[in-house]
């Protein structure tokens, strides 16, 4: 009785995912997954509401060309926009397979949009209805409330190995290419080594090597007893041409053509083979995915998938699991040749093995944000967790003003973790097992790089903590090197200014060696390539292109190099004027970079001149209409890292973020 009501609920469960998502029918191990969740789109923004905007006018313009006047909207496609739409990519052995699945709730659009050539391809069997391209096998296949779009490519076929002349074989062996390991053999060239020059095979061929070095070389060029003195190429004498007669119309070289046409032919027929084998095979898959063939191990028995995507609210999102896998499937071993097999010497698995990735997209009423969650393998995180132990040096934000401020960029990382690190990573790229195996070598390289660099010394230089800061666009006089041709167009370099829109900007970076810094002052001032101005230094010589002058210093701990001269001497004078929220602070210091961009104070400042012309008349709505733009990665929290970006948007206007981009794209197509 158990087994019973156990079997009863499984069924139930799959007809329940059956038929409440299409996801039920991707297989478990899918290597990438994308979502468009359609009702939550269409909650955002109605399908009428898009199809009167100007890109919806556009895309229904269209789809009456395509569909002969038969459709006229998005609407008409016949598409259940209600239900998730997915993307989803199986990797086997060099075989990609994209597969697109879209609920439909009238398949008449979709005959709509077919031309009669297709129409006349379907058939119909067991409630599914398909046409299949007969070369590279894409499937169109769908049912009452489904269709699905498979094409699937054999990578591989792209990489058969061949070698028609044996030079291979003579390096490593007869099995070359076949996934023997290559040996050290010596190579005995032929007494008469021989290419030729096929179309599909290009292939150089040395024929009578020393005739034609003689024919080349020769300072006289012999005709009967006549003897021409000549310092330019010498034709190819009469003994030349008879050689070439006589070796292209001999029986050994017809027969290695005809060997060569042969192999040419039978490689053709291997990849003609492959390409019905793979036809039919998508044409197998599609039914069985549209059959729900995965229900039982579809993706959503994955828990990769579940725990990073699950059931959230967000518009759209991306799943990508395990590149180790990927690599190995995207890139089998037979691609390459012995001596070319990257897998041989590189640890594929323990560099990228378990790592995935998801990303997520959501449109709130004022914001749109891409939210990201980046798995590493634990042998990974181990050694990536020191790097991204930085401290931030809270000084950075006294020398910041917000009323003024463009943008930033910040970077907290530990240069000392990222020293002691590099060793362990490039360890683990290379194998230590194996003829081949560069392991050993690689290991003695990164103990020397170990023993010549002093870790905690280049942490006291550059610490790994650093922050750009942009203010004040303005408009400044560049100096540039032109040209003026005349009549006879000869030139002469002409110097001449333009105006360009720049911002001032300040970076800085933490370091305990001041020592350094003053003994690299003394040296610049002795040079003359700086100039001391009371406690900063200028750089003097500039490239005349430089639309800015740049000034260096230190003070607490701090390397400057700025470009306000005005802002310089307020820090070394103590006398800034510094003003920074709470919230950029926190931003700073708890993240290994951020970027902040003041997206309406950047579009009022930026002279309306400067932009293109069919922006001129939109500046004020620009400005209206632009907010700010952050983007944040987190440090690295047990085997995972997470990022994101938020593009805020205005209110006032827009119901949403999503119909902000909507307008947004309008108001730029007038």
């Amino acid at each position: 009785m158990k087994k019973l009501f156990l079997s009863i609920f499984a069924f139930c469960s799959i007809l329940a995912l059956k038929a409440q998502d299409l996801a039920a029918k991707i297989p478990a191990n899918a290597t990438a997954v994308v979502t468009i969740k359609g009702k939550q789109i269409t909650d955002l923004v109605s399908l009428e509401e898009f199809s009167n905007s100007k890109i919806g006018k556009m895309l229904g313009k269209e789809l009456a060309r395509e569909s002969k006047e038969k459709i006229g909207t998005i609407k008409d496609l016949g598409l259940d926009f209600n239900k998730n739409f997915y993307y989803f990519l199986e990797v086997n052995e060099g075989v990609f397979t994209n597969c697109f699945l879209i609920p439909l709730q009238n398949p008449q659009g979709l005959l709509n949009m077919m031309g009669e050539s297709e129409k006349e391809r379907i058939v119909t069997e067991n409630g599914l209805s398909y046409f299949q391209d007969d070369y590279d096998g894409t499937v169109t296949l769908w049912n009452d409330d489904s269709l699905l779009l498979l094409f699937a490519k054999d990578q591989s076929s792209e990489y058969d190995y061949y070698d028609d002349y044996g030079y291979y074989d003579e390096l490593y062996g007869n099995d070359y290419g076949n996934g023997a390991t290559e040996e050290a053999v010596e190579v005995v060239p032929a007494e008469e080594p021989t290419y030729s020059l096929e179309a599909e095979d290009i292939i150089i061929e040395d024929v009578a090597e020393d005739a034609v070095e003689e024919a080349i070389d020769a300072e006289q060029e012999v005709i009967g007893e006549t003897v021409i003195e000549s310092d330019s190429y010498a034709e190819p004498t009469a003994t030349t041409d008879n050689y070439y007669n006589d070796y292209y119309n001999s029986e050994e070289y017809k027969k290695q053509q005809a060997e060569r046409e042969k192999n040419r032919q039978e490689r053709e027929a291997k990849r003609a083979e492959k390409r019905r084998e793979l036809v039919k095979i998508s044409l197998e898959k599609a039914k069985t995915i549209m059959n729900g063939g995965y229900a039982q191990r579809s993706i959503l028995r994955n828990p990769s998938y579940t725990t990073m995507i699950g059931n959230g609210q967000e518009e759209a999102s991306i799943w990508v699991n395990d590149f180790g896998r990927i690599y190995k499937d995207a890139m089998p071993q037979s691609f390459y040749g012995g001596a070319m097999n990257p897998y041989s010497f590189i640890d594929i698995d323990k560099i990228y093995g378990g790592i995935s990735i998801a990303a997520k997209l959501d449109f709130e009423e004022d914001h749109a944000a891409i939210k990201t969650v980046y798995t590493v393998n634990e042998e990974l995180a181990k050694i990536y967790k020191p790097m991204y132990e930085g401290t931030f040096n809270k000084n950075f934000t006294k020398y910041i003003n917000e009323d003024r401020l463009l943008g930033y960029w910040s970077l907290n990382m530990s240069t000392e973790g990222v020293l002691n690190a590099y060793p362990d990573l490039i360890n683990m790229l290379f194998k230590t097992e194996g003829e081949k195996s560069y392991g050993d070598i690689v290991a003695l390289g990164t103990d020397l790089f170990s023993i010549l660099i002093d870790e905690e010394a280049a942490a006291e230089i550059v610490r790994g903590d650093m922050l750009l800061v942009l203010t004040d666009l303005a408009e400044r006089q560049v100096t540039y090197t032109d040209y003026e041709y005349d009549e006879d167009y000869n030139y002469k370099e002409v110097e001449k200014t333009k105006t360009e829109t720049v911002p001032d900007f300040m970076f800085m970076f933490s370091s305990e060696q001041k020592g350094l810094f003053d003994r690299l002052v003394r040296i610049g001032l002795r040079e003359k390539e700086l100039a001391s101005m009371g406690g900063m230094y200028q750089i003097v010589k500039m490239p005349k292109s430089s639309p800015f002058d740049l000034y260096v210093m230190f003070k607490d701990n701090t390397v400057f190099l700025g470009s306000s001269k005005n802002d310089m001497q307020a820090i070394a004078n103590g006398t800034f004027s510094s003003k920074l929220s709470s919230v950029h602070k926190r931003t700073m210091k708890k993240n290994v970079t951020s970027l902040f961009v003041n997206g309406k104070k950047i579009v009022s400042e930026i002279p309306v001149d400067s932009y293109p012309s069919e922006l001129r008349g939109k500046v004020a709505f620009l400005t209206d209409n632009t907010e700010d733009v952050f983007f944040n990665f987190e440090k690295i929290k047990g085997n995972q890292m997470k990022g994101e970006m938020i593009w805020n948007t205005p209110t006032e206007g827009h119901r949403n973020s999503f119909a902000y981009f909507i307008n947004m794209i309008d108001a730029l197509m007038e």
